[in-house]
């Protein structure tokens, strides 16, 4: 079992919030959502989104006629150990098989970071 791998209700560890933030960086750096180009942010709120769960309410009226709905989701700061455990292997997922998410991109070339997080040496990986 790696760091990140923990589980429960209080809230995740720095190990976790590390490699989360890691294999973000990754898929933004590698991955399109859907014709969309996500910024590692971006990337950490669509998983802490669907770890958390979404709410669907009326956007700030501006004056300029209707306001549409926005979609909320939680802070990845919120997640708890389980949470970010299930985060991170969601990212990882998306990451080694793109296409199950409907994604025409090749898997991704995980940083030396997200090896060491997996429990690779790098130098192991270089060929």
């Amino acid at each position: 079992m790696n760091d990140w791998q923990v589980t429960g209700d209080t809230m995740m560890t720095d190990k976790q919030q590390r490699m989360l933030n890691a294999v973000c960086g990754d898929l933004a750096k590698q991955i399109q959502w859907h014709g969309f180009r996500l910024t590692k942010d971006d990337w950490r709120h669509l998983l802490s989104g669907t770890m958390l769960g979404w709410r669907v309410m009326r956007g700030i009226d501006r004056g300029e006629g209707s306001a549409g709905l926005i979609m909320l989701g939680g802070s990845s700061l919120k997640l708890t150990k389980s949470n970010a455990c299930d985060a991170i292997t969601q990212a990882l997922q998306i990451g080694d098989d793109p296409s199950s998410q409907n994604l025409n991109h090749k898997p991704v070339k995980w940083s030396d970071a997200v090896l060491l997080g997996l429990g690779i040496n790098p130098k192991d990986m270089a060929a």
